[in-house]
């Protein structure tokens, strides 16, 4: 069984009622539209803030490695500065830690 959709056109009404009904249809579908509007505006700025999240972790995650590596580096060259440079390996990867913590804090209120 096939059902199709058709305006109304308020056949067997009075004038009147057939425009009262036309308006209610009108602004029904005005309403649907402004609604899915909406939720493309929201899909769009979730699909941003995951795009910018994994750039964002993605550059994090490359700064640890490069200062994994200098650590590693610089420990070869001077192995009594291994505990200081481990502390600030460590607290570089705090800070990127907590930088991407406030990305995505901020993220969260917009």
């Amino acid at each position: 069984m096939s059902y199709e959709v058709m305006p109304y056109e308020g056949g067997g009404l009075p004038a009147r009622d057939g425009r009262r009904v036309g308006r209610v249809v009108s602004r029904n579908r005005a309403g649907a539209l402004v609604r899915v509007s909406g939720m493309d505006a929201d899909t769009d700025v979730a699909q941003a803030k995951i795009d910018d999240l994994t750039m964002a972790t993605g550059t994090a995650m490359s700064s640890v490695v490069r200062v994994a590596q200098a650590q590693r580096h610089l420990e070869q060259l001077a192995p009594e500065a291994a505990g200081r440079l481990a502390y600030l390996a460590d607290d570089h990867l705090l800070a990127m830690s907590e930088v991407l913590a406030d990305l995505r804090r901020d993220m969260r209120r917009r």
